[in-house]
């Protein structure tokens, strides 16, 4: 019998209608499921250097390994795409998210979807159990991901079944179009499916999961009730599940660690009181209505707000973590463009970081109205965030270009323009300070998926970033604890502070590994370790993954440890890592912007600092090596890759010439 998993992947063929399944194969478990496993499905199914709208490129949709099995906090799925923002580097686009349909998939009997072929017209997959249909979407095609989420349920007369849908920028094949599935998204991932004219993957599932041990199943979930608890006790203002969305204001605002990105002269306008009063006193409180929570979980942490002439909007950090850097006071703005863009299926963070971007050209005067169809760019106005969305959306003025990638538009209007546009491989970057963060910056860089918090900050817990005076809760004995284990794990406690280049690329492993294993098992950020505690992004505590291994072995009746949790984690980021190879990743193409070498941290707590390039090359170096890549080319080993079981990888790389020479390294 087959434990934790549902044993199958579902195949489909849009340009066929040819619809089969086939076992969620022995070599899939050694990447786990998720994100490990739609990795290797993709390395098996798509080409080198595939556009990411030929038909025969694969949409990959699948659930944790833990999903569905009982666990709390293992609800996560995963989309795996070429990624539309693609370069001679870059091609690997994938997103996790909560919610209820990974462990739908399970239920329906299924761990993976690998969908390929283009309709001639709009369809959706509607999956009912061993009942798979490709369905007209005529009905939903042009809607927004919230009608399109009721109106499916209503053809297919299920209010139970989950939807995961395009809105119409990814119908229109916009490079920042999302999948959305219960107001979450991410990384932009959507117009892969748009270009296939699939408008969304419905599904339901009337059968179980089996589990090796469900009464230590019961018995670990009650364990984590209570390490919750007492957490939330002790932890004071940022507790481990969100409080009406406060975290993000103590994350954006006492950390002090967000970054430049639209917003270049300053860090300071963030500290303004009359911001910190809207964001704290005034706002979240007077519209909460609750917290809703993912499948399974009894700590439901998307905080639920209802804003007067705006409708129902959940938190999902957007609203308030972003708007500083479009100087935006005005939080019922803020909650207008995160509904807008969520029904147009858009990465909220990657429109507000370009209008914050085009927002700062306007100040210096590069650009004017005249330039953008009109639309005034002045710091604070709400409408420029809100053209901008549904421009990019329709495709049609300077949105048609924008569509494209914000590198496009940067071509277009010149090369001042162009030296503003801080991007990874073909998207913007996100808002953290790279410049007094060496690690996050490393990560950034190296990361096979560009503008990635998952190899950064995704599960921020190491690096210890200067909390501000009204942040407190950290006990002084966990500090120390955390610090005595930075020095034993990686030989100094400077790997888990910030602000230092010492120790920081096995302190980065480390964390990439984690991350690998949580979004392969599909479990929440918050849940994987439970029991840290400190301001978002200065967490301190058990650090530990023994907690996940001991959770994975009672449900899938494998015994597992921490280690063995890591060696498929370095799985996954070898094939992740292969993947990009294949594509023409280099040593030379992880790189950052010039920007943040030259240009120094004018205010705020990071005050003069930037990364210093002779520093970020030797961690480089020292990254490569304990991968066991070559510090040379940035390529891999051939040794490293039999070691891994990964011998096929090795074969497939060493034909096209994309291995390390026996002579590097």
């Amino acid at each position: 019998m087959v434990y934790g998993w549902a044993g199958k992947t579902l195949q489909v063929d849009l340009s066929t209608g040819k619809i089969t399944t086939a076992p969620w194969d022995s070599d899939a478990k050694r990447f786990l499921g998720g994100r490990g496993g739609n990795s290797w499905l993709f390395w098996k199914h798509s080409k080198a250097n595939q556009s990411p709208y030929d038909p025969e490129a694969p949409v990959i949709l699948g659930a944790g390994a833990l999903a569905g099995t009982g666990l709390i906090g293992t609800s996560r799925m995963e989309v795996t795409v070429v990624s539309a923002a693609k370069t001679e580097s870059h091609s690997l686009g994938n997103v996790g998210m909560g919610s209820m349909w990974a462990p739908e998939l399970k239920f329906a009997g299924y761990d993976n979807i690998v969908i390929k072929g283009k309709s001639e017209t709009p369809v959706y997959l509607n999956i009912y159990n061993d009942d798979v249909e490709i369905r007209d979407a005529s009905i939903v095609w042009g809607k927004g991901t919230f009608d399109t989420e009721t109106l499916l349920k209503e053809d297919i007369d299920d209010e139970e079944a989950q939807v995961a849908s395009i809105g119409p920028a990814g119908e229109n094949l916009a490079v920042q179009a999302t999948v959305e599935h219960g107001y979450r998204s991410g990384t932009p991932v959507g117009s892969s499916m748009g270009s296939k004219k699939l408008k969304a993957v419905v599904v339901r599932g009337t059968g179980a999961v089996n589990v090796h041990d469900p009464e230590k199943i019961l018995e670990l979930n009650r364990e984590l009730v209570k390490i919750v608890k007492d957490t939330k006790k002790r932890q004071g203002v940022a507790s481990i599940v969100r409080n009406e969305g406060k975290d993000a204001y103590l994350q954006g605002f006492l950390v002090g660690d967000a970054g430049v990105v639209g917003n270049y002269e300053s860090h300071a306008w963030r500290d303004r009181q009359d911001v910190k009063k809207e964001y704290e006193e005034n706002y979240l409180g007077e519209y909460f209505v609750k917290n809703i929570g993912c499948f399974g979980c009894p700590f439901p942490c998307q905080p639920l707000f209802d804003i007067p002439e705006v409708g129902a909007n959940i938190w999902r950090c957007y609203p308030t973590y972003w708007p500083w850097k479009l100087w935006m006071t005005d939080l019922s703005a803020a909650f207008k463009g995160t509904r807008m863009m969520s029904d147009l299926g858009m990465d909220n963070k990657e429109i507000a970081t370009i209008v914050s971007w085009l927002m700062h050209l306007y100040e210096m005067g590069i650009v004017t109205a005249k330039d953008l169809d009109g639309v005034s760019f002045e710091r604070g106005n709400p409408d420029a965030l809100y053209e901008t969305a549904r421009k990019i959306a329709y495709r049609e003025g300077y949105g048609n270009v924008v569509a494209e990638g914000p590198i496009a538009l940067a071509e277009k209007l010149g090369k001042k323009a162009m030296d503003y546009l801080y991007h990874n491989q073909g998207l913007t970057m996100r808002t953290f300070e790279f410049r007094a963060e060496p690690g996050t910056a490393l990560g950034e860089a190296i990361s096979a998926r560009g503008n990635s918090l998952r190899a950064t900050t995704y599960h921020v817990v190491l690096w210890d970033k200067p909390a501000k005076d009204e942040y407190e809760g950290v006990d002084p004995q966990e500090s120390a604890d955390t610090y005595a284990w930075s020095k034993k794990m990686f030989g100094t406690e400077k790997a888990i502070m910030a602000t230092e280049y010492e120790g920081k690329p096995a302190a980065l492993i480390y964390e990439m590994n984690g991350a690998a294993v949580a979004d392969s098992l599909g479990y929440c950020v918050s849940m994987i370790r439970p029991g840290r505690v400190g301001a978002p992004g200065s967490q301190f505590g058990d650090t530990s993954y023994q907690f996940a291994a001991e959770r994975y072995t009672a449900a899938m009746g494998i015994p597992i440890d921490e280690a063995g949790l890591f060696e498929a984690a370095e799985r996954v980021c070898n094939i992740e890592r292969a993947i990009v190879v294949r594509d023409g990743r280099t040593r030379a193409t992880d790189s950052l912007p010039e920007f943040f070498f030259e240009a120094t941290v004018l205010d705020g707590p990071q005050k003069g600092k930037r990364l210093d390039r002779k520093l970020f090359e030797k961690m480089k170096d020292e990254y490569y090596s304990l991968r066991g890549w070559s510090p040379e080319t940035g390529l891999q080993k051939e040794s490293t890759l039999k070691k891994l079981g990964m011998s096929d990888v090795a074969k497939e790389l060493k034909k096209m010439k994309k291995l390390a020479k026996k002579k590097e390294g």
